[in-house]
């Protein structure tokens, strides 16, 4: 069952698609929100499936907020303006919905939203490793030994407790090919392997000897994957 997050200050849109989803088998309404950045930080929306949200509430800060911590790879954009298909697509969004939404168009999009999760899920399970290129080919690097990834200009360091590996890459499709159930960003510049962490303070943490920052829009994700007692 996915959980969705309806997010749009036009309360007759969030009833239209409030009246999708309870239309729709497999999927209900975690929560809704008639404002983004307040949704957006808010641990309901972090913790949904599936976040339908009206881009034109969208700021510059809200949409580093969700490249930061990942929540892109979540979102439906929906707009009134065709033209800002392209920044959903630029930002790897599931899929953009046309407004009037139609109830066919949506369908379709909750399918691709299922197919993206299921997808990412098999490929998470199945791999325990990833492969990095260097000069004589490929050098493959257990998840398990993997303590945080740290970018470095256009290059990602990848921290072991032996080594460190430079990778042309970016944040975004290591954290891709990564199990977001054993790694999470906490900074900008920082993926962290969550079992590798030794000590947490009020805006950092520490994995052996390094101490890495927390930014504050990481925070509260973080703070909610900790077991805590």
């Amino acid at each position: 069952m996915l959980k969705i997050s309806v997010i749009d200050d036009d309360k007759a849109s969030r009833a239209l698609l409030k009246k999708y989803i309870s239309q729709t088998n497999g999927v209900h309404v975690h929560c809704e929100h008639d404002s983004a950045r307040a949704a957006l930080k808010n641990s309901s929306t972090s913790n949904a499936d599936l976040i339908i949200i009206d881009c034109e509430m969208l700021e510059l800060s809200d949409i580093e907020h969700i490249e930061q911590t990942d929540l892109n790879r979540k979102i439906i954009m929906t707009s009134v303006n065709k033209e800002n298909a392209i920044n959903a697509f630029d930002h790897n969004f599931i899929d953009f919905l046309f407004k009037p939404l139609k109830y066919g168009r949506f369908i379709k999009s909750v399918e691709r939203a299922k197919n993206r999760r299921s997808n990412e899920t098999a490929f998470k399970q199945d791999y325990n490793q990833i492969f990095i290129k260097n000069k004589n080919g490929y050098r493959r690097i257990d998840l398990n030994d993997i303590l945080y990834v740290e970018a470095y200009a256009d290059y990602m360091n990848i921290h072991t407790p032996t080594e460190r590996f430079m990778a042309l890459s970016t944040m975004k499709a290591i954290e891709e090919k990564l199990p977001s159930r054993k790694f999470i960003r906490v900074h900008r510049s920082f993926l962290v392997q969550i079992d590798k962490i030794d000590r947490l303070e009020e805006n950092m943490i520490s994995i052996g000897e390094k101490v890495i920052p927390v930014s504050r829009s990481c925070k509260e994700n973080l703070f909610n994957r900790l077991n805590f007692i």
